[in-house]
């Protein structure tokens, strides 16, 4: 009811959705097949997405969308869904975001096939309604009843699924947050080995380390947030990998050296004290260094490494053209491939050395065939008295 109550304020929202996953409650996505206009409470400590808190979607189609699923039943595909509210006159950019939230992930292979595949779909339904508006009935109406337009089944295109990054990208311009997951799950392998925990295990190492002083020297991975500045000598920014968040605080001399670096979204590696927050009564950081992860990538990336099974359709092309967005770089390449006929390790280097960037690795991984994807990195403070 909470939420319901202030689906208008992403904020609020995202606030709220902390709680509830804080309290064990787990919380399902945005479905046009389960989803109400607004938040559905739910047995076994369960709640539904409202399709209200969708941007772009108002109460209005949401009312339609589920007074057709309660005619007629659940939804069987794109077509049958645009067909079947076609009377709610849903625009492009409603069905767009909606797919982008992932209310229609039950109707297709994935999100990037039902962009492609909406505007055969809307064509295809805006036809119907021209014919049905002139009486007409359709050639091939009598032929194939069964499909949800009510004429004969388009042949629709699929999409290879997108990075898990460009899916949250998706999420969090209609819902205003990540919902499926976060940005940093396709480098949790490369940030372990750089890092010392994470912020569900500050705790721990806090206790294990703490000098003196109560302070524990720490490196930490996570995403800049809100930030607020007094004056040009400190900064303090909200920090959160997924698992939990902490204020960094930045003073004179680490804010100069990291100011730029201070942008929301942004994948940070920070160097820094850990320490107890009366205020608060968990922890906070105080800076002394931090690193771009992308930057830390092409500059630290000492070998790419994955498996290749190559014998499916087309796929080194696909490998192929996804390295080759990335070269020319400094960082060789280590292939266990497979083929129809053999199997062995290749060794890359030289002008078949790559980049070494996140989404290099994201839209590898993202690959068919592709598996085991890992960049060896060394850290930069590698040798440094810490």
């Amino acid at each position: 009811a909470t939420l319901s109550a202030d689906m208008d304020s992403t904020d609020k929202i995202v606030a709220f959705l902390q709680d509830a996953r804080a309290m064990g409650l787990v919380v399902l996505p945005p479905d046009v097949n389960s989803s109400g206009y607004r938040f559905i409470a739910l047995p076994e400590r369960r709640m539904r997405y409202g399709l209200g808190a969708v941007k772009g979607v108002g109460e209005g189609a949401c009312e339609a969308i589920v007074r057709e699923r309660e005619r007629g039943g659940i939804y069987t595909d794109l077509q049958d869904f645009c067909e079947r509210t076609s009377s709610a006159r849903l625009n492009r950019r409603t069905l767009e975001a909606l797919i982008q939230a992932g209310a229609l992930d039950a109707l297709g292979r994935n999100r990037p096939s039902l962009l492609l595949q909406l505007p055969e779909v809307l064509k295809a339904t805006e036809q119907l309604a021209r014919e049905r508006e002139a009486g007409q009935v359709s050639l091939f109406g009598a032929s194939d009843t069964s499909v949800g337009l009510g004429v004969s089944r388009i042949a629709l295109p699929d999409a290879n699924d997108w990075p898990l990054e460009q899916q949250l990208a998706g999420e969090y311009a209609t819902l205003g947050h990540y919902l499926s997951g976060h940005p940093l799950d396709p480098h949790r392998i490369e940030l372990a080995a750089l890092t010392d925990c994470t912020l569900a295990d500050v705790d721990r190492i806090w206790r294990e380390r703490r000098d003196r002083r109560g302070e524990a020297q720490v490196v930490l991975a996570g995403m800049v947030g809100l930030m607020r500045k007094r004056g040009d000598s400190q900064a303090f920014v909200q920090f959160e990998d997924g698992y939990g968040q902490i204020e960094v605080s930045f003073f004179r001399e680490s804010l100069a050296e990291c100011a730029a670096l201070l942008t929301r979204g942004r994948i940070l590696l920070i160097d820094g004290s850990l320490r107890e927050d009366e205020y608060s009564g968990g922890f906070s950081l105080r800076a002394k260094q931090c690193w771009d992860f992308q930057q830390l990538c092409a500059q630290q990336g000492r070998r790419l490494s994955f498996n290749a099974d190559l014998r499916g359709h087309e796929a080194f092309e696909k490998i192929e053209a996804v390295l080759a967005q990335f070269r020319p770089g400094g960082t060789p390449l280590r292939l266990s491939v497979r083929t129809a006929t053999a199997s062995g390790t290749l060794d890359l280097n030289g002008t078949q050395s790559v980049r070494a960037d996140p989404q290099l690795l994201g839209r590898l991984r993202a690959l068919p065939g592709v598996s085991d994807v890992q960049l060896a990195l060394q850290r930069p403070w590698a040798g440094e008295q810490r």
